[in-house]
């Protein structure tokens, strides 16, 4: 199941958050949502994992540290994998199906991603295509978390669209300016907030996603062991893969420059520490072993990370919250 790759599941955080924000709700409900939302995501990633190991099971043999793997190594034979990939998934579906209908469809479009990743036509042997399928993953994990609240938060977002739709006259705007009550203007205006947030973040995990990808290929194929295993690596060259990564990480200080604003307008302050840590990592994959090969190892191995990271966050809950 990969325990250290659990924390791509707490993206459900960052779907949350604005959600919980705009539309505040009872905080003991929205952390019980939260913790089963992540435990959602981690079945249906464990299930991914094992359903992608049997897959590559020959490759992983040969890799220097995959062939530890327990379905590489012989640890699980492929038929127990199987079924308790099987289990592994029906619980995932019937929490997400008790959570909310589109959490499921999420469950749902998440594993075939990984079936057509993984099996034929194998998307991960195909050039950009198998870094772009990956990244679609991460907004996914984001809108598991903004559809955690929807079932609660439905009523709300009718209510502020019907009530300004049915306040303006669809044939002036002087309506809007000069005759919609106060309160009818700041609703509208909120269900523009919500919107904004929920779009915006939905594209800053999905380039941040592709930049942190791409990174990691540029650290690949700096590798000529991994390169020899890796297929789709020989299709690539490191310009290619820079310009993929430059143009991810523009795209993604773009989207947390309107997230912030669509929240607080301060939270903009934070865009150039956003912008440096982007080029800090960026920097990163050009060294010799990096950590990019295996971001994870980021959360653990980089106290700079960790330090600016944490500074970030804390930042951000004083300014939300002044």
């Amino acid at each position: 199941m990969r325990p250290r790759q659990w924390f791509k599941s707490f993206y459900v955080l960052f779907g949350a958050a604005p959600a919980i924000f705009l539309l505040p709700s009872n905080l003991y409900m929205a952390s019980l949502l939260i913790v089963f939302g992540i435990i959602n995501l981690v079945l249906v990633q464990g299930a991914m994992y094992i359903i992608n190991d049997i897959a590559d099971i020959e490759k992983d043999r040969k890799h220097p540290s995959k062939k530890f793997r327990p379905i590489a190594s012989g640890a699980i034979p492929i038929k127990g994998a199987y079924a308790f990939a099987a289990v592994l998934l029906a619980a995932a579906f019937l929490l997400g199906l008790a959570l909310n209908p589109i959490i499921l469809a999420i469950d749902v479009f998440l594993f075939l991603n990984n079936i057509v990743y993984s099996f034929k036509p194998r998307l991960k042997d195909m050039k950009y295509i198998d870094i772009f399928s990956v990244a679609l993953n991460f907004p996914l994990r984001v809108m598991a978390g903004w559809y955690l609240f929807e079932p609660f938060n439905q009523a709300r977002f009718s209510l502020n669209f019907n009530i300004a739709s049915a306040a303006v006259s669809p044939d002036t705007i002087q309506a809007l300016l000069f005759n919609a009550p106060p309160r009818i203007i700041e609703m509208s205006v909120k269900f523009s907030s919500v919107t904004a947030s929920g779009i915006s973040i939905i594209f800053l995990s999905y380039f941040l996603a592709v930049f942190l990808l791409s990174m990691k290929r540029i650290a690949e194929k700096r590798d000529a062991d991994i390169e020899k295993l890796r297929k789709v690596l020989k299709n690539y060259s490191i310009p290619q893969l820079k310009a993929i990564s430059i143009f991810s990480a523009l795209l993604s200080v773009i989207s947390f420059i309107i997230l912030a604003l669509s929240l607080k307008p301060l939270l903009a302050l934070l865009a150039p520490i956003f912008a440096y840590m982007m080029r800090w990592y960026y920097r990163l994959g050009f060294e010799k072993d990096s950590l990019v090969k295996e971001p994870e190892k980021i959360f653990t191995k980089s106290p700079k990370f960790i330090a600016v990271s944490a500074l970030i966050l804390i930042l951000s809950g004083i300014i939300l919250f002044l």
